[in-house]
């Protein structure tokens, strides 16, 4: 495969410092209270599944994929950041396919689709202070913004969003998806548009392994500050983007697919970084705190840096689903300080991740396991 040359560099990419963010005064007190609903979630959802705990998001796995990131060569100054410094270096990945709700669903109701990816062999400066492990992760979603910009606004909105999914039967959820599709081509016929966050659940249901997902918050990039893209970039996968899911394809529907897939293809995907500029349209306080914000791709494209390939494999054993549901953490401040999680809404996702990682290896008896090597992934 031919590595795309990024373009040359621009002299406006913002250097990474601390004080580039700002928490608000009372955000800590914010995320206190999203912590103290999501738990009830937790809660609620353990005595669901008859005692069984789940993550309060991205409850559901779809895959759980064995892998190799290669980092591209010729890699200009600005995106040879990190770990990917090293021109044609190699790391195993393990990756992790899923819908971001926090409840077991059916794979027919439309959802937001999540991708999470370990990096084993990473080593540097940890973020964490108790972090001794060599693992980098990234958790992405098949949208470039998040819905809701901040911890203010989660708490506004996203929590009360999350209640309601959590107590919504699949038919329910099933009936809302057709009444916003609805919604949403009328909208359109008058130039109008749903808000974001009731949008998310308006689209087609469409295969996971044809999307392109998105970091969607920014993060340290070395030197600078960019957001994170990983789209299809082999033929056999880029032939899904789009694809709808049949409605009579199941209530697995994605596991299946990912698994009928990988017994006989592999993929590839391209990893994307988007460098935070200093245009003049772009106040740099909004770009990191307000993960709303969507960057200029005018201003800035997303530039290839590394490509990650997965073998034909069996990709959802129940060895595989276990390992990767109750074991494996994914967690983006489980990180080395070059990709460093910045803004609001990853600070808050670093509390809410940590206590429900906490709540569902404590509740299951299966402590969390950063892996080593790649052997330690079941087949």
């Amino acid at each position: 495969m031919t590595e795309a040359q990024p373009p040359i560099n621009n002299p406006n990419y913002v250097p990474y410092t601390p004080d580039l963010e700002s928490p608000a005064p009372d955000e800590e007190q914010q995320i206190d209270k999203i912590k103290a609903a999501l738990r009830k979630n937790n809660e609620l959802q353990f005595k669901k599944n008859d005692g069984h705990a789940i993550r309060d998001a991205h409850a559901k796995s779809h895959g759980i994929l064995r892998g190799e990131l290669k980092v591209h060569r010729g890699l200009p100054e600005h995106l040879s950041q990190g770990m990917f410094a090293e021109p044609g270096k190699t790391y195993p990945v393990i990756a992790r396919l899923s819908t971001t709700a926090g409840a077991i669903r059916s794979d027919q109701v439309r959802g937001v689709r999540g991708l999470a990816i370990k990096v084993l062999g990473v080593h540097g400066p940890r973020v964490l202070s108790d972090d001794d492990a060599t693992t980098q992760d990234f958790v992405f979603v098949n949208h470039k913004v998040f819905p809701t910009g901040d911890a203010k606004e989660y708490l506004k909105m996203g929590v009360p969003l999350a209640w309601v999914l959590a107590r919504t039967p699949d038919r329910g959820m099933l009936v809302v998806n057709a009444t916003l599709r609805g919604a949403n081509r009328l909208l359109k016929r008058f130039g109008a548009r749903l808000p974001d966050a009731i949008a998310l659940f308006a689209g087609e249901n469409t295969y996971t392994l044809g999307e392109t997902f998105y970091s969607a918050a920014p993060l340290r990039f070395g030197d600078y500050v960019a957001k994170i893209s990983v789209g299809p970039s082999s033929a056999s996968v880029t032939a899904l983007t789009g694809k709808t899911v049949s409605a009579d394809a199941g209530p697995n529907a994605h596991s299946k697919a990912v698994v009928d897939f990988f017994r006989n293809n592999s993929a590839e995907y391209v990893v994307s970084a988007q460098l935070l500029t200093d245009a003049a349209t772009m106040k740099i306080e909004d770009a990191i705190e307000d993960a709303k914000v969507e960057w200029s791709e005018d201003d800035s494209p997303y530039e290839p840096v590394a490509t990650i390939t997965y073998p034909v494999q069996d990709a959802f054993s129940d060895e595989r689903r276990s390992f990767g549901d109750d074991v494996l953490e994914f967690n983006s401040w489980r990180s080395i300080e070059d990709h460093r999680p910045l803004g609001s809404i990853n600070r808050l996702k670093k509390e809410v991740y940590l206590a429900s990682s906490e709540f569902r290896h404590e509740k299951n008896g299966k402590p969390r396991r950063e892996p080593q090597t790649i052997d330690e992934l079941p087949n």
